[in-house]
């Protein structure tokens, strides 16, 4: 995803989960959930491949929800007992992350307080404008190793994707030795509603950036693997206000904020390619997961790029098809059936 600052043309948005992509691992554990006994022969029948079977399964291990017991089978163990000690974990993880946010402010207040005579908090740099955010962005990418992760809200750093050209969203991204960079974006469900944002997501996704949706979330940062990260910010006027941070200890912090928000994201994707959903047209999977992620129904029009009315008509289609008597039920209904 380019931006307004002149890029060089070997920078782009390649896209992979730090962990197995959370959609395929997912799938898998409702599949494996069928057995008493899972089989890797189980999976590879259930239409999965080699690949996403050999990340998901020792992630699955690793949370306590299978349990080896020889080179091609695990035990499944209970769900009920699983699934509630997996939830505690994250209850923990999430603290930690809340407790980050004290740091984080203080950070942000000492970077308010500098007069413009005093040297800047260290660690910390302030910017004032969109061209200084677009430096910074190319920095971040221009320094990853191999990896980047976006959290985008409404934002000024967001507005400047947006008003990029399909042409410049196409661009193939590398860092600064020209090896590319893999980047996870999550964005806001308030931006389902901003007219160009459908055409990008497209675009990207074509590119094969892995993008997920989560409702509600304000932040807008982007960090790299390097101890490098973006927070942007809009000052009461209403004024970019971003912030640089090279601190490590306040970069980590960031980027496990934004592995912790992505585990609660909905992954999208233009439509699947699943065979487990064929039962739906693309259109349909397209409004489901939409759905999913709470986009209204003026939203899901543009999305589409059909009528509003045509799109009610769908919804009523498929909530009476999947039996659902609400939005949210349907989503619930079609995860649980493997259709998304």
């Amino acid at each position: 995803m380019p931006v307004h600052e002149p890029v060089p043309d070997d920078y782009s948005l390649e896209t992979v989960a730090q962990e197995p992509v959370q959609a395929d691992l997912t799938d898998i554990y409702l599949s494996a959930i069928g057995h008493i006994v899972l089989q890797r022969s189980d999976l590879l029948a259930a239409g999965f491949n080699e690949a996403d079977i050999n990340d998901s399964l020792p992630l699955l291990e690793s949370r306590g929800m299978i349990r080896r017991l020889d080179q091609t089978s695990w035990r499944v163990l209970p769900p009920d007992v699983v699934l509630p000690a997996f939830a505690a974990r994250l209850e923990d993880q999430a603290r930690a992350v809340r407790a980050s946010a004290a740091g984080l402010n203080r950070v942000f207040e000492q970077s308010q307080e500098q007069s413009s005579d005093r040297a800047p908090f260290e660690g910390v740099q302030v910017l004032d404008s969109v061209s200084a955010i677009a430096q910074a962005l190319t920095r971040i990418f221009g320094t990853a190793r191999s990896r980047v992760h976006m959290v985008c809200a409404d934002s000024p750093f967001t507005q400047m994707l947006l008003e990029q050209s399909d042409e410049a969203h196409r661009r193939t991204m590398v860092n600064s030795l020209g090896a590319p960079v893999q980047v996870m974006a999550n964005y806001s469900d308030g931006l389902l509603e901003l007219p160009h944002f459908p055409d990008m997501l497209r675009t990207r996704a074509a590119r094969g950036d892995e993008q997920r949706i989560t409702k509600g979330i304000r932040l807008t940062t982007v960090v790299n693997d390097a101890g490098l990260a973006l927070i942007d910010l809009v000052d009461e006027g209403g004024r970019p206000h971003g912030l640089l941070v090279t601190d490590s200890v306040v970069s980590d912090a960031i980027a496990e904020l934004a592995r912790w928000i992505w585990q609660f994201a909905i992954p999208w994707r233009p439509a699947a390619s699943n065979a487990r959903a064929s039962k739906l047209t693309t259109q349909e999977q397209e409004i489901l997961q939409l759905l999913a992620v709470g986009a209204s129904d003026a939203a899901i029009a543009r999305q589409l790029k059909v009528s509003q009315r045509t799109v009610e008509r769908r919804v009523r289609a498929i909530l009476d098809r999947l039996n659902a008597s609400t939005r949210f039920q349907a989503g619930v209904l079609a995860a649980r059936d493997e259709l998304l």
